[in-house]
């Protein structure tokens, strides 16, 4: 009896490893207070800012975020607490906050996106998983070389100055 519950706990010991190796994930900011949600608030316009987490957001979204944060912070002053709420302002704003919530999940720089395609002259699929901010520089490094590549083209089909027709 004894061998099995040492067996059993070095299984548990074992599997529990990876998890603590992995490190201490981010605790999630309870912020049901105006002075709680103004600091959130901050943080997250700090994240937006460019080489931050929420660099991407387009204009569209970045407006969609703000307005959203502006609302909840209005809501939060006027009832003082998310406790003091009625029913009907919490599902406003649990609403609100989702949204907010999915367009900044959508455009985290570290989110991964997967595709699992056959290359080119294979039959078997392979997964190539890339983050938001690796798909967008390499847009915007193959935009850069397309417009160098016109602009020298540009300058090749420009007519040169030739000493014999004069002018």
């Amino acid at each position: 009896m004894s061998r099995i519950l040492m067996l059993v706990l070095a299984v548990l010991l074992c599997s529990t490893s990876p998890l603590q190796a992995k490190g201490a994930e981010k605790k999630a900011i309870v912020a049901d207070t105006p002075e709680k949600f103004e600091l959130l608030v901050e943080a997250i316009r700090q994240e937006m800012e460019p080489g931050k987490r929420y660099e991407f957001l387009n204009t569209y979204n970045r407006g969609v975020v703000n307005d959203g944060l502006d609302r909840m912070g209005e809501m939060l002053q006027e009832a003082g607490s998310v406790d003091a709420m009625s029913q009907e302002e919490k599902t406003k704003l649990f609403s609100i906050q989702e949204k907010v919530n999915g367009v900044l999940a959508n455009n985290a720089a570290d989110r991964r996106i997967c595709t699992h395609r056959a290359p080119t002259g294979s039959h078997i699929p392979m997964t190539e998983c890339k983050t938001v901010r690796e798909l967008h520089l390499r847009r915007a490094e193959g935009r850069r070389k397309l417009k160098d590549m016109e602009d020298t083209q540009r300058a090749l089909d420009q007519p040169t100055w030739d000493p014999k027709q004069g002018g």
